[in-house]
């Protein structure tokens, strides 16, 4: 009886362990299950907190992800803008005019030349632009053409931009054929809110 007892004894004692073996596997599943819901709120909460500024970041990018600057106008503006420099070579050009021998700027030279538009402008390109407070200077580059006419002397804008024999050519009825460019620089003044154009010069020699 003593040999039965003795083999029947470890009985118990595995049915212990495999109970604690199954309880411990059971707490180890409850851990990880803990710790996955824990990563599943944080990585949540990130997704969240990021759509927002993914929002705000679409709507002041373009494809290249860069921001676009605003340009503002007005008070703020730093230097005379692309097109205002176009206009005022425009009225430059203009102001160049083939006079009547018996015109009355003969006498005033200050006056605006009277007669017909010796030039026509064709297009602008703006070289370079230096600002220092609230004077500017733009070198630019002002592309023409002549126009028929006659007369006895040319005035105005750019004549002195023209050359002496292209002068001595056109009044004998010889118009300089193609398109000239001229260089000019234009000092700019700030008055108030604008800019304004206070002196065509020849650009310097580079």
């Amino acid at each position: 009886m003593l040999e039965m007892r003795r083999l029947f004894h470890p009985e118990p004692e595995r049915k212990l362990n495999a109970g604690n073996n199954r309880g411990k596997v059971l707490r180890q599943l409850d851990i990880r299950r803990a710790a996955l819901i824990l990563v599943a709120g944080i990585i949540t909460a990130c997704s969240e907190k990021s759509a927002p500024d993914r929002e705000k970041h679409s709507t002041t990018s373009e494809a290249t992800g860069e921001p676009r600057p605003e340009v503002v106008k007005g008070e703020d503006e730093l230097q005379p803008r692309e097109d205002e420099i176009e206009e005022d070579c425009v009225a430059f050009v203009r102001a160049t005019k083939i006079v009547p021998a018996q015109a009355p700027t003969a006498d005033c030279p200050g006056c605006p030349a009277a007669g017909a538009e010796l030039l026509t402008f064709r297009q602008m390109k703006t070289d370079r632009i230096s600002c220092l407070g609230d004077t500017c200077t733009v070198l630019a580059t002002i592309v023409v053409s002549f126009n028929p006419g006659a007369g006895e002397r040319i005035a105005g804008g750019l004549t002195a931009w023209i050359s002496p024999e292209q002068r001595s050519a056109y009044l004998s009825g010889r118009m300089p054929s193609g398109e000239q460019a001229y260089r000019v620089q234009i000092t700019y003044k700030r008055r108030g809110k604008a800019w304004r154009a206070v002196e065509f010069d020849r650009a310097p020699v580079e």
